[in-house]
């Protein structure tokens, strides 16, 4: 399970070892990566530019389309959320054919920005890695549903 570096993190790992891009990277740990399969969205590129680093970070809660069919489905038990979030990286839109013509489920969208939120891997009990933080609506007596499922398949 990844939480928001950790989905990002995945996607590197992915791209280098699965998609063969052996340069994979985020654009926060290369400014000049060749290969930035993490990125700022478009809009945010000419504020970092200009140096208004808080102007870049996508906060609050943003919706989200699951797919139908995924571990994410099963956990949620519908097809639309709402997450919070608090990041300025996102998977770059530009090699999500590429992620998902090698095996990356996209299992959860923003629609509005066209945002990947949650990815899965088909064949894996629990790979599941997330763009926002679960955390945030979790509490002891009544765990997030992703946490709830992760304890329950960690347990078979």
């Amino acid at each position: 399970m990844g939480l928001c570096l950790g989905l990002q993190l995945a996607v590197i790992e992915f791209s280098r070892n699965v998609c063969g891009i052996k340069d994979a990277t985020s654009r926060e740990f290369d400014s000049k990566a060749k290969n930035p399969v993490i990125d700022l969205m478009e809009e945010q590129k000419e504020l970092m530019e200009k140096k208004n680093y808080g102007g870049t970070m996508r906060l609050g809660a943003w919706d989200c389309d699951i797919k139908k069919g995924t571990i994410a489905s099963k956990a949620y038990k519908t097809d639309k959320i709402s997450e919070r979030h608090r990041h300025r990286y996102e998977v770059n839109n530009q090699y999500r054919d590429l992620l998902v013509s090698k095996g990356l489920t996209i299992a959860g969208i923003n629609s509005k920005k066209d945002l990947v939120e949650i990815i899965e891997l088909k064949d894996h009990p629990f790979f599941v890695a997330v763009q926002f933080h679960p955390e945030l609506k979790s509490k002891p007596l009544t765990p997030h549903p992703l946490f709830k499922e992760f304890i329950k398949v960690a347990g078979k």
